[in-house]
């Protein structure tokens, strides 16, 4: 029986492969999951390299921190502009263009004579990686029309490898090679990938309407109704919370180790990762579990457990406890997904798409103030009163999440379809609706602006969900 069982799974996983080989877009799904593990990995890699740039450029931990906050505020604004990019140009041009901007980026950082070169190379690396996470979505959901949760899956995995592993590589290299290796070593590859996406990736029909074209003051008045919706609100102040606290941790995390813990920069490299295989597992768990529990029960307990694991972490000192803990630690992540989720969903179906997108870039902007935060407190010695802060501020972002609806679309907000072009059928989206739901929550597959109509909203972490979205794994 349990041979039959076996051969049963195996025989789906190869039908699952081949339906997402077939027609060439295997090769597609293949350079836009590498672009992804690329951008996203080497976002990573700032925070664990953080201690040799802050020696390399004589900065303290503030400025340290408020680079951080730089990098990720530049991801932040690149949000929504760049689904009105894949909207006019396609997804084809844009991811190009992306991953050609983070390779600059990663190139000023490794070359860098000076810090406000070094900021430079943030800044260009920030704006590309942004650039990069929207049209990611949009183009797997147009040529996966039917299996777009499963080929977003696979990307946002991938991307989570990237992410656990490229700080790892790059801790080596530190210490085997330079610092600025741990920059370097991505900028062909990223070149590469750019090359790849421009041969593989197919550019949109010319007749396919564009969203961006379609923009209009009634679209835009949509927009602010809708993101100014009570619980649209509620969710957005949780999940900025939430995000603020991961900029703090992740920013400094390494750095925490080093000069707290006095691990070594290979042994923190390893912990960090850990945290980030961790959040991987536990984003596919809080997806199940919110499907079978209600995603505000299973959002308010990982803010809650999130509490713990920050509150002890100060207290815990040696590397396998501290292992034991960071993957604890890690849990957390498994909010992105299902907030991110969460909240496309409770968004009216008439202004999903851009509504999500506007959310998203604000979220993501506030709470890149996080990693200041942390590093304003480190420099005046408080490392460990930072993390304890921080565990307060999940502690509010729990509570938050009982305020909110349990079921977000069975929720009644203030209609707003009587807006709807005259030419609209009753029920029927205008041109501007498109649905979007990213980490990596961080940052279920969510997905960004301009996303498929047929994709949904998906309130696991990435792989494994049967509703539509994007997530931004890392998260974000």
């Amino acid at each position: 029986m349990s041979r039959d069982l076996l051969g049963s799974a195996a025989a789906r996983v190869r039908s699952g492969v081949d339906t997402l080989r077939g027609d060439g877009r295997g090769r597609i799904l293949t350079v836009v999951a590498v672009g992804w593990l690329l951008v996203l990995g080497t976002r990573i890699v700032l925070p664990a390299l953080l201690p040799q740039v802050k020696a390399a450029f004589d900065i303290d931990n503030a400025t340290a921190g408020l680079l951080v906050s730089v990098l990720w505020g530049s991801y932040a604004v690149t949000q929504f502009p760049a689904g009105t990019m894949a909207d006019r140009i396609g997804e084809r041009a844009t991811l190009t263009a992306a991953v050609l901007v983070t390779a600059a980026g990663a190139a000023a950082l490794t070359l860098a004579p000076s810090f406000p070169v070094f900021v430079l190379g943030g800044v260009l690396f920030g704006l590309g990686s942004g650039l990069y996470a929207p049209p990611r979505v949009t183009v797997l959901s147009r040529i996966y029309p039917d299996r777009d949760g499963t080929a977003l899956g696979v990307t946002f995995a991938v991307g989570n490898l990237g992410a656990a592993a490229l700080p790892l590589v790059a801790g080596a290299l530190a210490v085997w090679v330079h610092w600025r290796a741990g920059f370097g070593f991505v900028v062909v590859p990223l070149a590469l990938v750019g090359v790849g996406l421009w041969a593989y990736v197919p550019p949109r029909p010319a007749e396919q309407a564009r969203a961006a074209d379609q923009f209009t003051r009634q679209t835009a008045s949509r927009l602010v109704r809708g993101v100014t919706d009570r619980d649209v609100l509620l969710a957005w102040l949780a999940m900025t919370t939430i995000l603020f606290t991961y900029q703090g941790i992740t920013a400094f995390l390494p750095t925490y180790l080093i000069e707290v813990k006095n691990l070594g920069q290979g042994t923190a490299s390893a912990l960090y990762g850990l945290f980030y295989a961790s959040g991987a597992a536990s984003q596919w768990f809080a997806g199940n579990a919110a499907d079978r529990y209600g995603e505000r029960t299973v959002l308010s307990a990982l803010a809650g457990f999130g509490v713990l694991t920050l509150v002890a972490l100060p207290f815990v000192g040696g590397t396998a406890a501290l292992a034991g803990l960071l993957a604890l630690l890690g849990t957390r992540l498994g909010i992105g997904p299902v907030g991110n989720g969460y909240v496309a969903a409770l968004l009216p179906d008439e202004i999903q798409g851009a509504g999500y997108g506007l959310f998203r870039t604000f979220y993501l902007a506030v709470g890149a103030g996080g990693s200041l935060f942390v590093g304003v407190l480190a420099e005046r010695g408080l490392f460990d009163e930072a993390f304890l802060l921080l565990a307060g501020v999940t502690a509010v972002a729990s509570v938050l999440y009982r305020f909110l609806p349990a079921d977000p679309k069975g929720r009644s907000p203030g209609s707003i379809s009587d807006d709807r072009p005259d030419d609209a059928a009753p029920g029927e989206r205008s041109p501007d609706s498109t649905p979007d739901a990213d980490v990596d929550r961080g940052e279920t597959p969510e997905k960004d602006p301009g996303s498929s109509p047929n994709a949904g909203l998906s309130s696991a972490a990435e792989p494994g969900s049967d509703t539509d979205g994007e997530s931004d794994r890392t998260t974000d």
